[in-house]
């Protein structure tokens, strides 16, 4: 598991685990708190696949935060004003960066792909169900 992945697979499990596993962690290192959530909305562009050309098709709400475990920076953006994930997934962030509990956090986050691909899965398969074969009419 790659760093770069941790946030976005972290959002796609229950927060209760993710605020567990934050709780470890602060058990075992001091845990600073460098920026405070912060809940902001993000500009969403899209890219129009006729001209190429790139439009704002709304805004989305998140909520950041940063840390500092040990020595480590960790920091993380989730959707929605949910400032205790943000700051959980901060610190999951620093914690995986200072090699602590970092079994558990890439458990974790194979678990929210996992979830997510289950999703998609899902999502799929309720789509291929509306499948129109027009050589058949």
């Amino acid at each position: 598991m790659e760093r770069e992945q941790l946030n976005f697979s972290l959002q796609h499990v229950a927060e209760e685990e993710i605020i567990a596993l934050r709780q470890a962690v602060e058990e075992l290192a001091p845990v600073e708190l460098i920026q405070k959530p912060v809940a902001q909305t993000l500009l969403v562009p899209v890219r129009d696949p006729i001209n190429n050309g790139r439009f704002i098709s709304g805004e989305v709400l998140v909520t950041s935060a940063i840390v500092k475990v040990g020595e480590f920076k960790g920091w993380a953006m989730v959707m929605d004003d949910t400032p205790e994930r943000a700051v959980a997934g901060a610190v999951l962030d620093a914690a995986f960066a200072a090699g602590i509990c970092k079994k558990e956090i890439t458990a974790l986050a194979r678990k929210g792909r996992s979830l997510l691909e289950e999703e998609h899965s899902r999502l799929n398969a309720r789509v291929q169900s509306t499948r129109v074969a027009f050589d058949l009419l």
